[in-house]
């Protein structure tokens, strides 16, 4: 007896079925898919779960003790996320030493699940530094304006500021007054340098105080400089962000500041970061998180990996909403929230090690696991298993699925981008700039004609002076990493 298969689906009946139902039910069944009629590939794996949902529920007293495990493990409860792979070989061969498998992971919130908004816990957390002064500080304090306008009485909202050091403007509240929050905004005014752990620890402490079992806590930190001598703590204080359910939205304007530093910060967290090039887009880039923030459905996801005996997972990585890699430590990814109408896709490269006997196999099992508060009537994960069937020779219809084909395309052009990056590091102009052109080549049959341009630009500049501007570098680095798979090409309507 195995309470995580669902007995019932497998004999297509209810869970209120009658003994003589699920009897019919059973013999139809075994007639269709009994291995000696039946010429799908796994029939004798199929033949032998109905053997077994037969014994379990066909037996009065097992049905009982069935009953009662899935429910004191909630199995019984239908799942708030729904997951759907993708593989790119449903067969392997037999006697080959390894094969790549990709599995390309579809997560969304289920499709009935209520789309009620959670509470949000929202602290700003803003540079102020005199770089900031003019249309930089202009724009940012209308983005604010916008999203205090954007909140609900339930939500709590907190302000802070840094430069050299930091300060609380707005202490963290709920039902604020919006006319006295926008009138503090517009008080701030350009000084002093760029310290930034004084501004995100101030800002992680009004979160703490202000969460609520059921509130989305998120941090949004902007800068437009280099925070000097203070980049590993304020990865730790990112770090330990994530491990409290507060997730963070780090923005760079202009050209001089850390991509690295805040695309970390944003990946431990579980949030994103995002380029900004110029101050003009600053009101819509605060209107639009604060739009994806007023849609989450589910808080802390993370996702368990449990690869079979002779499979190993190479590489993960995100390519929806936007593509960037994904840290696995004791085979667990931090995956950060979920909004309604913003799936996330996954792809995953397995090594599957030499198997000699023909036959279906299990390769791995995915476990998405969260937090989806006011659905105590939902379980809040799901998981689903990848199999492949080993045959010795290869027959038929064998395509690559698109959806696999175009995600490895884009990430290929993202992977290229980065070690054009390496080389330049590390001295190697030339090959540097012939990674910068071929993908400038493959941009331009994507039709993405801007960043092609953007790289052959800086493919020019790095042949002639040895280096890439800082604006370049940020627009190939953002630009590469926006080309995520588009809902529509991972259902393929």
């Amino acid at each position: 007896m195995q309470a995580e298969k669902n007995y019932y689906e497998i004999l297509k009946v209810d869970v209120n079925a009658t003994e003589e139902q699920i009897r019919k039910a059973y013999r139809l069944l075994v007639r269709e898919h009994h291995p000696d009629v039946s010429k799908h590939p796994a029939a004798a794996e199929i033949f032998r779960d109905i053997q077994e949902a037969y014994e379990v529920l066909g037996d009065p007293e097992q049905r009982r003790v069935y009953d009662r495990l899935r429910e004191s493990q909630g199995l019984d409860k239908s799942s708030a996320l729904s997951l759907h792979a993708t593989v790119s070989h449903k067969y392997l061969l037999t006697g080959v030493e390894e094969q790549a498998l990709y599995v390309l992971l579809d997560l969304a919130p289920a499709s009935d699940l209520p789309t009620s908004r959670l509470p949000l816990n929202l602290c700003l957390v803003l540079d102020r530094s005199t770089s900031m002064q003019g249309m930089r500080l202009q724009q940012v304090k209308e983005g604010t304006r916008q999203i205090i306008d954007r909140l609900n009485p339930e939500d709590a909202l907190s302000l802070v500021v840094f430069s050299d050091r930091a300060e609380v403007l707005l202490p963290g509240q709920r039902n604020i007054d919006k006319a006295m929050a926008k009138s503090i905004a517009s008080t701030i005014q350009p000084s002093g340098g760029t310290e930034m752990l004084q501004g995100l620890v101030a800002g992680l402490q009004e979160l703490e105080r202000n969460r609520t079992k059921d509130s989305v806590n998120h941090l949004i930190l902007l800068t437009d400089g280099q925070t000097y001598g203070d980049e590993a703590e304020c990865l730790e204080k990112a770090e330990w962000a994530g491990r409290h359910q507060i997730s963070l939205t780090t923005m760079g304007i202009g050209s001089d500041w850390n991509e690295n530093l805040l695309d970390q910060m944003a990946s431990v967290s579980g949030g994103t970061s995002v380029y900004i090039d110029s101050p003009r887009k600053v009101v819509d880039v605060f209107k639009e998180t604060i739009r994806n923030l007023s849609t989450v459905v589910a808080r802390e996801l993370t996702m368990t990996i449990n690869p079979a005996s002779g499979v190993t997972l190479k590489e993960i990585f995100q390519v929806t909403p936007y593509i960037h890699h994904l840290e696995v430590r004791a085979n667990k990814v931090v995956l950060g929230p979920l909004g309604s109408g913003h799936d996330k896709a996954l792809l995953m490269e397995f090594r599957v090690a030499q198997e000699t006997n023909p036959g279906q196999k299990r390769l791995a099992r995915l476990t998405v696991d969260g937090d989806v508060p006011g659905q105590s009537n939902r379980r809040s994960w799901e998981w689903v298993e990848i199999f492949a069937e080993f045959v010795p020779k290869l027959e038929g219809n064998l395509e690559i699925p698109p959806t696999i084909i175009t995600a490895l395309g884009k990430l290929a052009i993202f992977k290229m981008q980065e070690k054009a990056m390496i080389d330049l590091e590390n001295g190697r102009i030339s090959a540097a700039t012939q990674r910068l052109e071929t993908m400038a080549t493959r941009l331009l049959n994507l039709g993405e004609t801007e960043l092609a341009r953007a790289a052959l630009l800086e493919a020019g500049r790095l042949a002639r002076t040895g280096d890439l501007s800082a604006e370049g570098r940020k627009k190939i680095r953002y630009g590469t990493r926006s080309l995520s798979i588009l809902p529509k090409e991972i259902h393929g309507d």
